[in-house]
């Protein structure tokens, strides 16, 4: 398989992985604040999970896009868990900053640095999250290798 094509499955992956770990977390918070709360809005608290997940899904397609250019070949296990939230919550800032320039005028202030701050978390905890789920993964499959098909056994 040419490089190019697994760095664009890498980074489908990574945007998946991120919408799931998002979709998880969120439904977490939701739910505790639902059943905290006992307010009716069940509804309301599913589409917040689901837009989460998605807002997630390109923050993680760019975070892996971003470290595909700047990992040069080393391995998860070299790699700095600071540095891999400070990417990732520079992604979700870059994010946000696309999103604050089409929304500009729809926002308040308020409003702008809770969505800068959600954005911001997002990226640095899912890209944490993801480097500690690779880190334990990394001794079952290395990099480059291919995973078996179910028709190998």
């Amino acid at each position: 398989m040419p490089r190019w094509l697994r760095v664009i499955r890498g980074m489908l992956g990574m945007g998946l992985t991120f919408a799931a770990g998002v979709g998880v977390v969120a439904s977490m918070v939701f739910g505790l604040g639902w059943l905290l709360t006992g307010s009716e809005s069940g509804l309301e608290m599913i589409r917040m999970v689901i837009a989460s997940s998605i807002w997630a899904f390109p923050i993680g397609v760019a975070f892996s896009g971003v470290l595909a250019i700047t990992r040069r070949g080393r391995s998860f296990d070299k790699l700095s868990l600071p540095r891999f939230a400070a990417l990732g919550a520079g992604v979700g800032l870059l994010f946000f900053g696309i999103l604050a320039i089409n929304a500009w005028h729809a926002w308040s202030v308020s409003t702008a640095i809770a969505n800068a701050t959600i954005f911001v978390l997002l990226g640095g905890g899912s890209a944490t999250g993801t480097l500690m789920l690779a880190r334990k993964a990394e001794p079952a499959l290395k990099s480059g290798d291919e995973s078996r098909s179910l028709s190998e056994g």
